[in-house]
Formats: structure tokens, sequence, C-alpha cells
């Protein structure tokens, strides 16, 4: 929080702060920046710049927090071991005075906070980047009132504005289609940090969740609507164990299998039936209380899909029930998480063996998150594009299969959702709910989109404007190719010219002609069969 009265010198601080390691990230790609080739580093290099960043950004306070668990769920655009790293970033900072607490509740509600709370506790239940927790009583019912930290909102739009600063000056040195992702991940960012600091919006959010969600071994807390402002939020007070205290939950008598299918069926159901789903379920913000319920909280980052997306995200799902590879490689180039010109042939034969090696008993949860990780590594090369929505709901199926290894170390996504995906599908084939009239409506819309674009590409046909692309990727391969074929061109015509002026020169003296061609010949020979490497981006080293 230093300098948060000061956002001009509170800019210096960042800049400064942050320069050395943009200059060591440029070094990647030009060893001198300005120029010179990329430098590789080895991976105890890289682990110690990620630790070395992550202290840094847990220094810089809450935007860079927030912003490093944005950027920490990106594997599309950083290496693993700088995400894995700041996953480590906890969102708890200090707690500020009570007093500002207070201040703050009571210039939202136009009250003094003794006037509507019968008790209000000074010291905090929970601190985070954004805002912090205090418990009181308001009308006989305990709640929780969160409470926006002073200055944050003007705090995140200085910190803001120098990230874009570094980024222009990154985008001199460093990978255009690079660049471009990382202003995605900023503007996503800044987009879900300005919903986060507005707690009407988190209002919002759980009031959907809890229409959506009819399970009752799930609980969602209401907003006091008359005491929720921008700035506060008076919530219902659930007493309940954080889900990653296993030894606790099992002492209470709880089926830890049931709560698991449980947690997993729900979320399930929020991303492809509902099309909302709560993208934070971080063992922080789940609780159980002494009923065996599931406590949500923090409603902040929710992720909302449409309906062709969750269509796509339910056929994913149920490809991968039964093992359909086909069915997987082709939603992801319909949902665009790959582009069109990718070897579909690679990412087949990459599905298949995730496969075999999900359902090979005989492997440990980590030697198959190893072997898993050496196979999405391989395609660093390839652009694979994660959309926002998507990138968000694939943080929340990590944390959930992380939570569900905290009680069974050899927990089987895939053994474990077959049954649950089965019951969702049967429920959506036949939901009393969608009339006939809107099924004939939705199958009408696929046929005449289909046949809209046969009839799109028979006219490209026919003017003949029907083009084949090739990847970015492919064309730097080739590039590569021919610049080496052309060196090795011009270094034999170097040679037979050398070799035409030795002949001339030495015609005296047959015997030096003879060896001097003799040799002449020899380093042609080498130069013909110097095998032409293959190309490598620069930061390949890097950045994916």
């Amino acid at each position: 929080m230093r300098f948060l009265r000061h956002p001009g010198l509170r800019s210096i601080y960042v800049f400064v702060t942050l320069l050395p390691f943009i200059l060591s990230f440029i070094r990647d790609w030009k060893r001198y920046v300005a120029f010179g080739p990329p430098r590789a580093l080895n991976e105890q290099q890289h682990r110690r710049r990620a630790r070395a960043l992550r202290e840094r950004m847990a220094e810089l306070g809450p935007s860079f927090i927030k912003g490093a668990q944005v950027l920490a769920m990106r594997d599309d655009v950083i290496l693993p071991i700088y995400a894995s790293e700041l996953r480590k970033l906890q969102d708890r900072v200090p707690p500020f005075p009570h007093q500002q607490a207070r201040a703050i509740v009571e210039r939202n509600l136009g009250r003094r906070v003794a006037e509507v709370f019968t008790e209000f506790q000074s010291r905090p239940i929970a601190a985070a980047s954004l805002g912090q927790v205090h418990l009181a009583t308001h009308n006989g019912i305990r709640v929780a009132v969160k409470v926006l930290r002073p200055g944050v909102r003007q705090l995140v739009e200085t910190d803001l504005r120098v990230v874009a600063i570094l980024l222009y000056l990154m985008d001199f040195f460093i990978d255009a289609n690079l660049m471009k992702s990382f202003q995605s991940v900023i503007s996503e960012y800044a987009r879900m940090i300005a919903l986060e600091m507005d707690f009407t919006n988190e209002q919002a959010n759980a009031d959907r969740l809890r229409r959506n969600v009819k399970d009752k071994g799930i609980v969602i807390p209401r907003f006091i609507s008359e005491l929720t402002t921008s700035e506060v939020a008076v919530i219902e007070f659930f007493e309940g164990i954080r889900i990653d205290r296993v030894d606790e939950i099992r002492a209470m008598g709880i089926n830890s299998d049931e709560l698991i299918e449980r947690l997993l069926h729900v979320y399930t159901r929020m991303a492809v039936v509902d099309g909302f789903v709560h993208a934070d379920p971080h063992p922080g913000n789940l609780l159980i209380d002494r009923e065996g319920r599931i406590i949500i909280l923090d409603y902040g980052m929710c992720v909302e899909f449409d309906e062709f997306t969750r269509l796509e995200l339910l056929k994913i799902v149920h490809a991968v029930t039964r093992k359909d590879v086909d069915a997987i490689v082709e939603s992801y180039y319909r949902l665009g998480m790959v582009d069109y010109d990718v070897n579909r042939g690679v990412l087949k034969e990459a599905a298949k063996t995730l496969f075999s090696i999900q359902i090979d008993n005989d492997l440990s949860p980590k030697q198959v998150q190893e072997i898993a990780q050496q196979i999405l590594d391989t395609f660093h090369r390839f652009p694979i594009h994660l959309p926002s929505n998507l990138v968000y709901l694939l943080r929340a199926t990590t944390l959930l299969e992380g939570i569900a290894l905290q009680f069974n170390p050899r927990f089987n996504s895939l053994r474990t959702a077959s049954p649950i995906v089965k019951r969702l599908l049967a429920e959506i084939a036949f939901d009393p709910n969608k009339p006939m009239k809107d099924r004939i409506i939705d199958a009408g819309r696929q046929l005449y989109s289909f046949a809209s674009d046969t009839v799109s590409v028979v006219h490209r046909l026919e003017r003949e404007q029907l083009r084949i692309r090739m990847h970015e990727t492919d064309i730097y391969e080739i590039q590569r190719f021919f610049i080496a074929l052309l060196r090795r061109l011009l270094a034999g015509i170097a040679l037979a010219i050398l070799a035409l002026i030795t002949t001339w020169a030495l015609r005296a003296h047959p015997a030096f002609a003879v060896s001097g061609l003799v040799l002449i010949g020899l380093l042609f020979m080498m130069v013909a069969l110097v095998p032409i490497p293959r190309g490598r981006k620069r930061g390949a080293n890097l950045f994916k």
C-alpha cells in the first residue's frame, strides 16, 4: 500500500520494481536488448527468476496479487514454471484499521454503525487484496460485513497505467503475437477486477447462482439488499470448515466420496447446463458445515457461457467419457481453442496418450501429471488460444481437482466424471421445461447454418476465391529452410569460383593444382552434406 496517496510516486515505484524483470525477459529474445541472438536459460534459472517475480508482485500489493493470479491461469501464454510459482501467491494482505472500515460503512449506508448493527466486531475475520470482512449482528441475525479496501480503485488504475507503459516498451522487442496475448490478459484482468470491486455485481452473481443451484446440499448465502452498495456488502454468515481440512471433515462423520461427487456435479452442471459458473472455488471459498453441506463464498469472479459454448463443452465432456478423440479435437476447433491449420494428427495422438495414462491404475497422480505436462509442452509451437471464459473454467477445474486429490490421492477425474455426465445428458435430453417448438427451432438454426456455410464454400470455389492458409509457424520453418539452402548454395558457388582461380593460378604446377582441387572438392562435399537446421522461434525457451 506504499505511495497509495501519491499516484506519481506509486508509478515510479512500480516501474522501477518491474523494470529489471522486463529487461530480463527481453534478453531472452535479444541477448543485448537491442540486438543479439536469443538467450537460453536452464530450468533452475527460470525457477529462480519466477520465485523473485512472485515475491516482487506480493510486495507491490493488491493489484499485482490479483494480476498474478489471472496470469497464472494462462498456461497458453507463459511457461508452467512461472504459472505454478505465481499460483502460490496468497490473496491475503494486512488488514486496514477498523475505524476506516466503520467510516466506509457509515458513508455508504448513511447511518452510524450502531444504528444498523447491534454488534460489529472490530477485528476482521478475513482480509484480502480488495477488501476485508467483519462479523456483525443485524436484526438478530449474524452477518458478514464485507468492506472495500480504501483507495484500492485509485491504486488499481495507477498500476494498470504503469503496466500499459511497460507492455508498450516490450512491444518493440518481443514477438507481436505474444504481446497480443499479454494485452488480452491485461484487458481481461482490468474488466474482471472492475467487476470484483463492485459488490452490487457480486450480489447479482450470488442471486443468479442461487436460482440455478437446486441441490439442498449446496448453500449460497443471501445478501441483504438494502445494506449492500458498491463498497459495502452485508451477507448471511454461515459457519463451516475449509474444505481442504480433510481430517476435520472426516472426524465429523462426513462421507468424503459423496462430498467430492456433489462438488463436481454442481460445478459441471453450472458449466454445461446453467451456463454460469462460480470461477473461484479455492479452498478458502468452500466451507463444509456440520450437516455436510457445501457453502460457496465470494462471487465476484463468475463467468457466463452462451448456448453454443455450453453444448460444445457438454460434447467434450461426453466425448471424454466415451474416449472419442475425434469428437474432442473437433470441439476444440469449433470453440476456437486452436486454429484450423494446426496439425490435427498431433492433437489426436496427444489426446490418445493422455487417455491411456488416465486409465492406467499403476500410475500415481504425480506421474500422470508429469507425463501430461510433457505432452502439453509439445504444443508450445502451436497457437493454442483459450478464450477468457474458458481460462476461468480451466482454473476452476484445476482447483476442484486439487481439492479432490487431497481427499483421495488416487483420484481419477475421468472415472468420476463419467456417471455425472451421463446423468446430466439424460436430464438435458429429457428436459421437460424445454418446449418442442424450441427444440425444432434449434434444429432448424443448425440446419440453416450448415446450408449457409455450404453455399458460401461453393460460391468461393466458383469465383476461385477459396484460399488455403499456412500457419505462421510453418512459414517460419520454410523461411529458415530456404535461408539455410541459399547459404549452402552460395558457399558452393564461392568454392567453385575459388577452385577455378586456384586451377588457373597453379596450372604451372600440376601437382599443386590437383591437390588444391581435391581439397576444395572435399570442402564442397562437406558444405553439401551439412544438414539444414529446423527453425525455432525466438524466446521459445521462455514463452509458448
